[in-house]
């Protein structure tokens, strides 16, 4: 409570110093702090599992330029924390100094190569994803080329092991790191980028596995009067202490959008292969020291939903060992009226079979091609994914009103293969189709009101591929969600949320859920928001970082302040 206390009168100190600092014409202060308070009951396990929650955490990030250099910390009180380990004290500090295209920044920073396929350090405060490298970064730029270096360490807490009763996993790396790119001429711009890290992971009980990663990238960028052109490519090699050979993959991203007057297309492509294993090494050892590194986080090439349902059974994106597409385009015929669309589709890029092993005698997995691999396949040993997406957008003449409709539908298959003696294999079919309308009506240019309707019909079918006994687990079921708010510009806004599921094995054990939230605005400079009631739970991701969140019924409140 110390650390609350003194990050409000940091606050205080700060917002009242910067009334006499930001009257000298070079020196600029802002300040942002949040604060989450929530108390209630999280449930799981079919509701069998209950447990009493409460977290309180404070936020204060502070940024002081004064001419060319910016100065920032952030100072955090979690304890309990949200999700995740409980923190009190500076989180964040950096000193940074920027002129004629020169940043070097040194501290607690992010970073970003390209696309990310070899390097993205970023933090994400929802899913309580953090990357974030202590040291030192310097860039250059100019308008022909861009030099970018950067050195330090990142301290990686794995998110998913949060709640593990074994305790969190965390992963430690020094990282040597350099991107530059020139563009010879006014169309064209090629780069490349090499990454360093040797890194310590934890192995069995207390043993430590040391590894190191090396991630060459070349790259290149084309504009044309048509289109844009993005396409880059990394080779990843790891060593590791355990094992005597290297572990080998690569990834590759590329991307073309067109736009005219009143419409846009945008093609991606993906293809990773960064720990292609099998369907039993994936399953029985998701956090192995061989997959992806978690300083990589390449594009995911699928539409990331905003509404609610679409979000709760999504596609979570295997970087290790995936191929796929996505096609997105909008028409525009009048200003009043946008239409969209989408097509993603993505498989693994290989089945797998039983082979006897010739000196050992004992059954294996070796790779069965099917189909190209470098094409996404809807064969169902190929864990294919595939999901259309369509709206339409209709502004009223106020520029406030709005009507928008749209159409999801989403087919998942995931394949297990098992190689041991005496087992079958598994097929798990989710096909989905969901339906939504958003309407928002403005009064007066105050006051307006929201309706938002969702519809979502889920066939789940789980087969167990035995030839002497085939079996079909089947269920279907229906999810509703009804949001309604009424706001009342620029400073108060209340609504109410209802979901409901004919789903006998949510996670929750329960069918119905309802809450009720609001905002308001004091002032230019803060905000309060809070809500009470039952939440279902569900998957939060973040270009494809993802966990679950549980059921919750009870009380959120949030103050921020933004000075």
């Amino acid at each position: 409570m110390r650390i609350a206390v003194l990050s409000l009168f940091v606050v205080c100190m700060l917002c009242m110093g910067s009334v006499q600092l930001q009257a000298q014409d070079n020196v600029r202060v802002s300040v942002n702090n949040v604060v989450n308070y929530g108390s209630g009951t999280e449930s799981d396990n079919m509701g069998e599992t209950k447990n009493d929650t409460e977290y309180f955490e404070n936020f204060t990030d502070v940024r002081i330029n004064a001419d060319n250099v910016i100065i920032g910390f952030r100072l955090e009180f979690s304890d309990p924390a949200e999700y995740g380990p409980d923190f009190s004290g500076l989180r964040r500090r950096f000193i940074g100094f920027r002129r004629n295209g020169l940043d070097v920044r040194v501290g607690d920073l992010f970073a970003l190569h390209n696309r990310g396929l070899s390097l993205n350090l970023f933090e994400d405060r929802v899913i309580r994803y953090d990357t974030s490298l202590e040291g030192v970064r310097a860039e250059y730029e100019n308008d022909w080329f861009r030099v970018k270096a950067l050195a330090g360490s990142v301290n990686y807490l794995e998110h998913l092991t949060f709640d593990n009763p074994g305790g969190i996993r965390e992963e430690n790396y020094r990282i040597r790191s350099a991107a530059a790119d020139f563009s010879p001429l006014n169309f064209l711009r090629i780069g490349g980028s090499y990454t360093y890290a040797e890194g310590e992971l934890p192995l069995f009980g207390t043993e430590i596995d040391t590894v190191k990663v090396f991630l060459p990238e070349v790259f290149a960028t084309v504009r044309t009067p048509w289109a844009r052109i993005n396409a880059g490519y990394n080779h990843r090699s790891l060593t590791m202490n355990s094992v005597a050979d290297s572990v080998s993959g690569s990834g590759f991203y590329g991307a073309v959008s067109h736009t005219g007057r009143g419409y846009g297309v945008t093609l991606e492509y993906k293809n990773y292969s960064y720990d292609v294993v099998p369907h039993s090494v994936k399953n029985l050892d998701p956090l192995r020291n061989t997959r992806m590194s978690p300083f990589q986080s390449p594009p995911i090439a699928h539409k990331e939903h905003s509404y609610s349902l679409m979000t709760r059974d999504p596609h979570l994106v295997n970087f290790n060992d995936e191929v796929g597409f996505f096609l997105e385009s909008f028409y525009s015929p009048m200003p009043s009226l946008t239409l969209n669309a989408s097509l993603a589709m993505a498989s693994v890029k290989y089945a797998w079979q039983k082979d006897l092993d010739p000196e050992t005698f004992e059954l294996m997995a070796s790779r069965r091609n099917i189909g190209p691999n470098w094409l996404p396949s809807l064969n169902e040993e190929r864990d294919p994914f595939w999901e259309i997406y369509a709206d339409i957008d209709f502004l009223l003449p106020d520029f406030i009103s709005y009507v928008k409709a749209g159409y999801n539908h989403r087919n998942r298959t995931f394949y297990t293969y098992n190689p041991f003696p005496g087992t079958f294999d598994l097929r798990n079919d989710v096909i989905s189709n969901t339906f939504f309308v958003d309407i928002q009506y403005a009064f007066t240019p105050v006051w307006s009101v929201k309706l938002i309707s969702e519809h979502r019909f889920v066939s789940d079918d789980l087969n167990v591929l035995n030839e002497a006994d085939p079996q079909v687990q089947s269920k279907s079921y229906y999810d509703q969600l009804l949001t309604f708010q009424v706001t009342r510009s620029p400073s108060l806004t209340v609504g109410a949320r209802i979901e409901t599921t004919t789903d006998d094995t949510d996670p929750s054990g329960q069918k119905l859920w309802y809450t009720f939230e609001g905002s308001m605005r004091i002032g230019n400079t803060h905000t309060i928001m809070g809500s009470v009631g039952k939440e279902r739970g569900g998957f939060v991701c973040t270009n494809g970082v993802c966990r679950f969140v549980n059921a919750f019924e009870g009380v959120r409140l949030s103050f921020i302040s933004t000075f």
